[in-house]
């Protein structure tokens, strides 16, 4: 077909645009509404793909290009998570993070495993993969609120329970993906000699780690250094480069490996190299500022509305939305229990640690951005292992109903529980009266804040 006439009704690139289209529009018309725009944009994708007056004027896009979509979409989130990486963070919350990092998110994959290979009959290494891919949560949900509560008073800020959220969340994403990637490699293995079985899993998180490092400490000497004392044009220019570069080796390195069948190396790649790259670059912040305005107005839309997209209502039986129901209940129970435990030996108030557990429970990104991808990359190889396919899609179906679930339930917990887990320590009208009080001398636009910053550091 020719450009035109995928451009008209009914064709792939209006139904993307379209797509892209009604998904923000319905982004924003829900966080008016004080609703997880996430949830709208999957909805949007589910009505475009199951109403039949819609269907007929749009086009459902080649599985190949609605995965390509989806994995430059996985590789933006891969990138911006290992930019924000701080690992002095760490250092400041102490146990605490580690704790809730890796207990939470560990004890919600192992709880879902065992439900899902005796309730629904995955293999194992597939109840762990469909564990990995529900037990992250979303910071995109958790940040604003929390600075909305900040605004109004509450004691969020000022204490360490902004920072223990912010800094294991951002960690949290980054584990359950590497998890995910690693079972997958074993699963899809399984096909092949015991001895490549054992070794093939192990090798792909190696050389994920070993080509992370390679490029990530190249791009502390490319492009070259500057020598002078550059002016502000200068240094946009440069990390300009320097993010062109990085984003473009991203993309060969995860489309690369994954043609040669190793999928789980490059997103641990891409994760490595970018953790790297913020080590030694002096304009972190712009590159973190680009990439959340390509992932807020084209990546996140497209995501969502394509993942709803793969939803087929008439294929999802009660059986599977009774078990899966069951599997998501008792997952945040036990998940809850492991987020209560993991902050018990801190110095937040019994109130406090509960307002930690009702945080730990919105899920979306990253369920959206690898819901899907243990299915269209069967699919796309050709694999033909029934067990497999069914359970890549058991693992999209039960990663679009956490989100459904989870994304309004936390949001909402989180506003409601606030005022009664959360102390007051200030007025709004005390909050109102500081922040006009700001010196004007100091930057307000974030923009602004990156370049003047860039500026400083050279």
């Amino acid at each position: 077909p020719t450009t035109g006439s995928l451009a008209l009704p009914g064709g792939v690139l209006f139904s993307l645009f379209l797509l892209l289209l009604l998904c923000t529009l319905c982004r924003l018309l829900l966080k008016s509404l004080g609703i997880p725009g996430m949830l709208g944009m999957l909805l949007v994708g589910i009505g475009m793909s199951n109403i039949p007056w819609i269907k007929e004027y749009t086009a459902v896009a080649p599985s190949s290009v609605s995965s390509d979509i989806k994995n430059v979409c996985l590789i933006i989130i891969l990138m911006r998570g290992g930019l924000s990486l701080e690992l002095a963070d760490i250092k400041k919350c102490g146990r605490a993070v580690l704790l809730l990092v890796f207990l939470p998110c560990f004890t919600e994959a192992l709880v879902y495993a065992i439900l899902s290979v005796f309730l629904i009959g995955l293999r194992w290494t597939e109840g762990f993969m469909l564990g990995f891919v529900v037990s992250a949560i979303t910071p995109a949900i958790i940040l604003p609120i929390l600075l909305k509560l900040s605004r109004h008073g509450y004691h969020v800020i000022d204490n360490s329970i902004f920072t223990l959220l912010i800094s294991a969340s951002s960690f949290d994403d980054v584990v359950s993906i590497s998890g995910f990637m690693v079972f997958f490699s074993i699963t899809l293995s399984q096909d092949h000699s015991v001895i490549w079985q054992i070794f093939k899993g192990p090798l792909e998180i190696l050389m994920g780690i070993v080509i992370g490092l390679v490029i990530g400490f190249m791009f502390w000497i490319v492009p070259p250094p500057i020598k002078f004392r550059p002016s502000g044009s200068t240094v946009m220019a440069y990390e300009n480069t320097r993010l062109a570069l990085v984003t473009m080796l991203s993309i060969s390195m995860v489309f690369g490996l994954n043609h040669f069948e190793f999928s789980g190396s490059g997103p641990l790649a891409v994760i490595v190299m970018a953790i790297i790259v913020r080590r030694g670059s002096m304009g972190v912040l712009y590159m973190t500022y680009v990439l959340d305005m390509v992932w807020e107005y084209a990546a996140e839309p497209l995501l969502f509305g394509l993942v709803g997209r793969d939803i087929r209502l008439s294929v999802i039986g009660p059986d599977i939305l009774w078990k899966a129901s069951i599997i998501i209940v008792v997952g945040l129970i036990f998940r809850s229990l492991a987020v209560f435990i993991s902050v018990m030996w801190t110095k937040l108030t019994f109130k406090e640690k509960i307002f930690v557990c009702v945080s730990w429970i919105p899920k979306a990104t990253v369920q959206a951005a690898i819901g899907s991808y243990a299915l269209t990359t069967v699919t796309r190889r050709g694999i033909d292992d029934p067990k497999l396919i069914y359970a890549g899609e058991v693992i999209l179906t039960i990663a679009v109903l956490v989100i459904l679930v989870c994304a309004p339930l936390g949001s909402l917990l989180i506003k409601f529980s606030a005022p009664i887990l959360l102390e007051k320590v200030r007025s709004e009208m005390s909050v109102i009266l500081d922040a006009n009080a700001t010196p004007k001398s100091q930057p307000t636009n974030r923009l602004a804040f990156t370049f003047e910053t860039l500026e400083e550091n050279s």
